[in-house]
């Protein structure tokens, strides 16, 4: 029996596949690039997109202000958005539209520095007058406290007057009762002689007695002082605190918004102009479409 050369073939049950060719290759990636780049852009889509996002703009509101803040912010959404709409077209916009639009940009803009300078200004008013309701108020408050001090050391420094002088005036009281019971001495009786006479006392007494109601007087005449020159001095921080918080309300009725109505306006004549860049093109591109 001679020997056989074993035969190669293909293995069992594995398909028969051939390599493409690099030339094959490179034409599939030609023929998907061309398909690419021949792929149209949706102006509709475009325009509908940025046409939405400044309705949006438009009707954006700010709760609180300082709205210059929210303003600053706005522009650059607003500025972003027409950039962005743009470099997504295929064609350039119109140098006359584009000089339109960039014109609605400025007056908006200018509009809303505007509504800046008042916000600025009316805030600076609130914060000053604000400043000047807490110096005041401080003011009378230190007032207050000094009026109280003030009228109590008078008192004490007078009470104390007049605890000593009624010490004074209970002691010859008691000094002019006690010659008053008690007789004559024996050697005064012999030699006719006597002490002062109690009736001597007494005006000693009626003098004390005098310097006391002086001093109660005196105290009432510094109280009726310090109790006019606190009025006086009250009265005119009250009337100057009424006057700032008058006009602290009044600045505050000041018309300070979010200027709704004027970006609303602005963002419409924009989705105006967009509308009608996109007609352009379109219009351009049909033209095209027509000579070919």
């Amino acid at each position: 029996m001679g020997f056989e050369p074993r035969m190669r073939g293909r293995r069992f049950g594995r398909p028969v596949t051939k390599k493409k060719l690099a030339k094959d290759k490179r034409g599939l990636r030609e023929t998907s690039r061309f398909y690419e780049e021949s792929n149209p852009v949706d102006l509709n889509q475009i325009r509908s997109v940025t046409m939405n996002s400044l309705e949006h703009l438009g009707n954006q509101r700010f709760a609180l202000p300082p709205y210059s803040e929210h303003f600053q912010r706005w522009m650059k959404d607003v500025a972003a958005l027409l950039a962005d709409f743009e470099t997504r077209l295929p064609e350039p916009i119109d140098q006359q539209l584009k000089g339109s639009m960039g014109k609605t940009l400025s007056e908006i803009e200018n509009a809303l520095r505007e509504r800046t300078a008042i916000e600025t200004d009316v805030s600076g008013r609130l914060s000053e007058t604000q400043r000047q309701i807490a110096a005041h108020e401080s003011a009378l408050l230190t007032l207050e406290n000094d009026y109280k001090t003030g009228t109590h050391q008078t008192r004490r420094r007078q009470e104390q007057s007049f605890a000593r002088l009624h010490s004074e005036v209970e002691a010859l009281e008691k000094e002019r009762l006690r010659r008053l019971h008690a007789g004559p001495r024996f050697f005064q009786r012999i030699f006719h002689r006597s002490d002062a006479n109690p009736e001597q006392k007494s005006d000693s007494f009626r003098a004390k007695e005098t310097e006391l109601a002086n001093s109660r007087k005196q105290l009432a005449r510094e109280l009726e002082t310090q109790r006019r020159q606190f009025e006086t001095k009250r009265r005119e921080i009250t009337e100057r605190l009424s006057i700032l918080r008058a006009g602290l309300e009044k600045s505050k009725e000041s018309k300070l918004d979010d200027a709704l109505e004027t970006r609303k306006a602005a963002c419409e004549q924009l989705r105006t102009q967009v509308d009608e860049a996109v007609e352009k093109i379109l219009k351009q591109q049909k033209s095209v479409a027509i000579g070919l």
